[in-house]
């Protein structure tokens, strides 16, 4: 019970299938359980229109439950107050894809010798004074084309791979096949534009300190989109 409310409280929103791939053999025993946890206050749940099953959350009571589990105080959580769930389709659709990626990963670096030195979300930050949040992962470089012009972005995700001791950076783009392609101003050739700048500015060498190791040789950004003709799009 105490891994499945670390994992809602990690991953912020989870359905009960990417649940169950985390830690049940059968959606029967998954269902089960977290019925179990619903009744007792741990977890609360919310739907979305066009978003075929319920998003689970860690309910006010699962939080201390989570805290006490971390051995933080309750307050330490900075958790967003449960007014702010996304009722928007295409906002969860997207979330969820990241969540579908981030739990694959856990899953086949377990099978495959690789050690997940960590993931840093889109969503991860601070709050501002004025309600918003400032975005951890959200950077800004200079266009060598264009030393006055900035180009800012903020990654889907952040995470480094390590193996026989040599670590790797890593990007995610979640792209659902709505941004525009052919735009260096926004879109996928401005997120494109953005990490050949990143790469050559060297920024992204303050991930080094997150996850623990010495400075890396540079990195990939993963798209993860919706169709060959998308993916042919994007290349083109």
């Amino acid at each position: 019970d105490g891994e499945i409310l670390l994992s809602v409280y990690k991953h912020r929103f989870l359905t009960v299938s990417q649940i169950q791939r985390l830690h049940f053999p059968s959606m029967q025993t998954a269902y089960r359980r977290v019925r179990l946890l619903r009744s007792q206050g741990l977890l609360e749940d919310f739907s979305i229109p066009n978003v075929e099953e319920a998003i689970l959350t860690v309910g006010r009571k699962g939080l201390h439950e989570v805290a006490s589990l971390l051995g933080v105080g309750y307050e330490e959580l900075r958790w967003a107050d449960t007014k702010s769930r996304p009722r928007d389709y295409y906002f969860m659709r997207h979330f969820l894809a990241i969540n579908d990626f981030r739990i694959r990963l856990f899953l086949d670096c377990e099978g495959l010798g690789l050690k997940l030195l960590g993931f840093i979300p889109d969503y991860f930050g601070e709050r501002t004074e004025r309600g918003g949040t400032a975005k951890y992962i959200k950077d800004v470089v200079c266009d060598i084309a264009g030393s006055r012009q900035e180009v800012s972005h903020t990654p889907d995700g952040v995470f480094s791979l390590e193996r026989d001791g040599k670590a790797a950076l890593f990007f995610l783009e979640i792209d659902r096949g709505t941004e525009e392609v052919s735009d260096p101003d926004k879109g996928v050739l401005k997120a494109v534009r953005f990490y050949m700048n990143y790469l050559i500015d060297g920024k992204y060498q303050r991930y080094a300190k997150d996850f623990g190791t010495s400075e890396f040789k540079g990195f990939r950004v993963l798209f993860v989109t919706t169709s060959d003709r998308r993916i042919s799009n994007v290349r083109q």
